[in-house]
């Protein structure tokens, strides 16, 4: 039988705020677990920025549909690789936008917030 590992619990880190009517601010803590998830996104599609120069993930999805040395050779066959290419690519570019304004706001954000800040209890 096995014993469950402990785990942090949720919520705020143990450090207390700075004194003076300050609290953390959850706002910024919810946008660095998006962040989060965007960023493992990025990885699981190789759409990483750090993976340039690489060949493409359009490329090695559509690999084989369409063109003089695919496995299915025809018009449609080729409206659908450069179709697929197109959606594919257009995923890739808008994560990539999208985890950058995330990075944005994050960094925009202050760790700590005044109590009376609605950030201070963001999501409750």
């Amino acid at each position: 039988m096995s014993v469950p590992t402990p785990s942090p619990s949720p919520g705020p880190s143990p450090i207390p705020p700075p004194p003076g009517g300050q609290a953390y601010n959850l706002k910024k803590q919810a946008l660095e677990k998006v962040l989060d998830k965007l960023e493992q996104a990025q990885d699981d599609l190789d759409a990483d920025p750090a993976t340039a120069g690489m060949t493409p993930k359009s490329a090695l999805l559509t690999d084989g549909l369409g063109g003089s040395e695919s496995v299915w050779q025809s018009p449609l066959a080729d409206t659908m690789h450069d179709t697929l290419v197109e959606i594919i690519d257009s995923m890739t570019s808008n994560l990539r936008s999208a985890t950058i304004e995330v990075q944005d706001a994050w960094n925009d954000e202050p760790t700590y917030v005044d109590e009376d800040d609605s950030r201070a209890t963001w999501g409750e």
